[in-house]
């Protein structure tokens, strides 16, 4: 029952928040915002966004290869995203997932993929 609360709740939580968001918003006001929106940076914006997750997984990839590990860039790209979509759910729990990951698609040890991640994480920190 606990687990289940865990998972319902939140999602019942945001469901309200979106509805109460959308509620003060006629659907008319809301379909001129499409109208008139400039898609043109929506898809500049994408486009940045997409290259900074393929950038940090070639990153993360570049890392690896001292060790002696060639993964391939899909895995890597993928446990990014991964590590992203777990970050939405869990804080600061998308690092662990990466490692974990790479450990079962590429056999990279835990320890290493980890350790390269928080490398990673201090490199960002200094720039």
């Amino acid at each position: 029952m606990k687990k289940i609360l865990k998972i319902v709740l939140p999602l019942i939580f945001g469901g309200f928040l979106v509805w109460y968001s959308l509620s003060k918003i006629s659907i008319s006001t809301l379909v001129t915002y499409f109208q008139n929106a400039k898609y043109s940076w929506i898809f500049l914006g994408l486009f940045f966004g997409v290259l900074s997750h393929l950038s940090r997984a070639y990153r993360w990839k570049f890392m690896l290869e001292p060790l002696g590990f060639k993964p391939k860039f899909i895995n890597s790209t993928l446990a990014v995203l991964i590590g992203y979509l777990v970050n939405l759910a869990i804080p600061r729990a998308g690092e662990v997932s990466r490692a974990a990951v790479m450990t079962n698609y590429e056999g990279i040890p835990f320890e290493k993929g980890f350790g390269t991640i928080v490398a990673e994480r201090i490199a960002d920190l200094i720039m």
